[in-house]
């Protein structure tokens, strides 16, 4: 078959790998910047089998899409450096991330001393040095249950039993197997700059060329956040993806549901305390956080509770403050610049100053903003609850002053992990949400949410990221349930992405890991569900 590159054609065998076209190009040697690859535009890692006709690009290791690969492969040479130091007798958990950093614990609940570390990352280092190929190999689904039993990961060998093929993927590495869904990098010898670092009671992992003033900046709230939903999680027994399938199997998903909307609702109240009886001369709220993290329901439910306490706010939508249209050029949604930001200060002054002021509306089937002819005015004990992607960006809010402004950001928090070296990532999370979302209630297709998600996220990290540390108060908004109910729905979804499509391979990825999750009905999920903003509401109830 033929295979175009850089304007070259290459006559191939038809069992062709992405691997072997590379190493007919630059033989076992990683001297080209390189972790990914691009196969006729979809995403791939270099163990992807081509098919026909492929036009190659390779992707490189400051991509965003190669650092996830990258971070990933970084916890398979540090299970391989705890491998050859501590003989299989210790391993580590892996939790989650903070910033672009990976959290990290001693399963044995011991805590880590820096020297310890320190030499822990010299034997990943010498181990980097070497080499070695992060392979990706199919195995009967059988034979990799008994690999783990035999290895003592009676976890791992439940979560395969849940995967419906014959078949499965197994990561080996110098003789090392594990099983880690989704893309690695190729090659351990491509993992050459990273550190660790002591965060009790774990570590930290610090990879890639990050600047060592953003390697070294905290995220003390977004820490809290998720050691408390681990804790819990803890608590329940439903600490993994295969604790959480027993439980559906066992007919107590209703009681994980119950009990999780519970903890949401009892930390909504505990942010609304926060409000009325800890910072009285707060006037403006804040809310803000990434796609799909649930603001809209989010506000609504806080509004209710502030109620409760006796205040009366006023909610705006900061998407009503969007510049028209045929205003915005080659702004995204994304980008800060495509609100009215002068148009905004002026309502929030007027109202904070006592003035009555119309409020626009902004109709996104015409792309303009509305104006109805209501104005309305603020009471000197009404707060004003603000909601968007941007809440939090210095620009909007500077018009307040910060003692009369709370801040608060929505995260999603998945506390669950896969197994021991393999986490649910927050970004999958939302992904997933806004693939039912956007076909429910946009009118988008799956294609074209896979498609423009890369996009997304690059607005994401530089415009609200970037300011996801002003927040005052962090408030998860996963549910630990959603993944087994969203399956129902994403999986329809992803079976009608071509196999012509960009977005193909992702489609697969994303299919691949929701065969570890058993399917949870969406009937016990309350209308007041933040689910249900992605879902929508049950249907005859």
């Amino acid at each position: 078959m033929k295979i175009y590159h850089e304007g070259k054609t290459y006559i191939v065998p038809e069992s062709y790998k992405v691997i072997d076209f590379w190493k007919k190009l630059y033989g076992d040697k990683w001297t080209i910047n390189a972790g990914l690859a691009s196969v006729n535009g979809d995403v791939c890692d270099f163990y992807t089998s081509l098919k026909d006709e492929a036009i190659i690009k390779w992707i490189p290791l400051s991509d965003e899409r190669t650092i996830r690969a990258y971070q990933k492969s970084l916890i398979l040479l540090l299970a391989l450096a705890m491998n050859e130091i501590y003989k299989g007798k210790v391993d580590v958990t892996v939790k989650h991330t903070l910033g672009r950093a990976i959290y990290c614990e001693f399963s044995n609940c011991y805590v880590p001393r820096g020297q310890e570390l320190q030499a822990i990352e010299r034997v990943m280092k010498r181990l980097a040095k070497c080499g070695g190929a992060i392979e990706r190999k199919k195995i009967k689904k059988e034979e990799g249950k008994e690999i783990f039993l035999q290895q003592g990961k009676k976890d791992i060998a439940l979560l395969l039993e849940q995967i419906q093929e014959n078949t499965i993927s197994l990561t080996t590495c110098l003789g090392y197997i594990d099983y880690f869904p989704g893309y690695l990098i190729p090659d351990i010898s491509l993992l050459v700059d990273f550190r660790l670092k002591a965060y009790a009671p774990g570590f930290l992992i610090m990879p890639l060329g990050e600047k060592e003033e953003q390697q070294d900046k905290e995220y003390p709230l977004f820490a809290k956040s998720f050691l408390e939903a681990q804790k819990w999680t803890e608590l329940i027994g439903c600490r993994t993806v295969t604790e959480l399938n027993q439980h559906i199997k066992s007919g107590k998903g209703e009681d994980i549901i119950a009990m999780t909307e519970a903890l949401q609702e009892k930390k909504m109240a505990q942010l609304a305390d926060l409000i009325k009886y800890q910072d009285p001369h707060i006037r403006l709220i804040a809310v803000a956080g990434p796609s799909s993290s649930g603001k809209t329901t989010f506000t609504k439910k806080l509004l209710i509770h502030l109620r409760v306490n006796g205040l009366r706010p006023l909610s705006l939508s900061l998407d009503d403050f969007f510049r028209n249209r045929d205003e915005m050029g080659d702004d995204s949604w994304e980008d800060p610049e495509a609100i009215d930001i002068q148009l905004f200060e002026k309502v929030i002054g007027d109202l904070l100053s006592g003035k009555e002021t119309p409020v626009p509306h902004f109709n996104f089937l015409t792309g303009k903003k509305e104006w109805n002819g209501q104005a309305i005015k603020l009471e000197k004990d009404q707060p004003i609850v603000v909601e968007g992607l941007h809440a939090l960006n210095p620009k909007l809010t500077s018009v307040v002053p910060g003692y009369q402004c709370m801040h608060v950001y929505l995260s999603v928090l998945m506390p669950l992990v896969i197994n021991n070296h393999n986490r649910v990532s927050t970004a999958d999370t939302r992904l997933l949400r806004r693939l039912v979302r956007d076909v429910k209630f946009r009118g988008n297709s799956a294609s074209y949410t896979l498609n423009t998600w890369f996009s997304v996220r690059e607005g994401e990290e530089k415009n609200i990221f970037a300011f996801q540390n002003r927040a005052d108060f962090v408030f998860n908004s996963a549910l630990l349930y959603e993944i087994s109910v969203l399956k129902k729905w994403v999986v329809p979804l992803l079976k009608q992405v071509k196999n012509d499509d960009s977005a193909y391979s992702e489609a697969l990825r994303l299919l691949e890991f929701l065969q570890l999750f058993r399917e949870l009905d969406d009937g016990d999920v309350p209308d007041q569900s933040l689910l249900r903003e992605f879902i929508g509401k049950r249907e005859n109830r």
